[in-house]
């Protein structure tokens, strides 16, 4: 699905980050290790960290459908990280590949070290895409928990 994605930003938006995406650690997730995170949480076997207690500059966090590039915030906001959704979805990219296959819906949001989101605009909008903020609120709802978890297990 990764290599898919980064056609995708390379044909539709060409002048995006495309080499955060490729300079960025890849982990990808199966249904087994999703399931193990969840019932850790729901456990509560993982200890609550800070975002800024997870050492990981720069990753790609993929799992189902969905894959999240996850950078360190390098500006003065109070966001410890700033990511980018990726979710590959059914419409077709008008101006994709000449296949015509699936797309890709981007969600752009920062998050503090309480893990508090806050959405961003983005640029990579396809023409026509009708953009809902509580929609990409709840898909980023959703995600968070099994990202936390994540970053919460491989942190210090």
């Amino acid at each position: 699905m990764l290599k898919k994605l980064v056609e995708f930003i390379k044909n539709n938006h060409p002048n995006s980050n495309i080499d955060d995406y490729l300079d960025a650690k890849y982990i990808q997730l199966n249904d087994a290790q999703l399931k193990q995170i969840a019932q850790a949480l729901h456990n509560s076997e993982l200890k609550s960290k800070p975002a800024s207690s997870c050492n990981s500059e720069r990753f790609i966090f993929h799992f189902g459908k969905t894959i999240i590039l996850v950078q360190k915030d390098s500006s003065d906001s109070a966001a410890i990280y700033q990511a980018e959704l990726a979710w590959e979805t059914d419409f077709l990219a008008i101006h994709s590949t000449r296949n015509k296959g699936k797309g890709f819906y981007f969600i752009a949001f920062e998050f503090d070290d309480d893990y508090k989101i806050s959405l961003k605009k983005t640029d990579k909008i396809l023409e026509d895409q009708v953009r809902n903020d509580e929609q990409n609120q709840a898909v980023i709802d959703k995600a968070m928990p099994v990202l936390k978890g994540f970053m919460q297990a491989i942190s210090d």
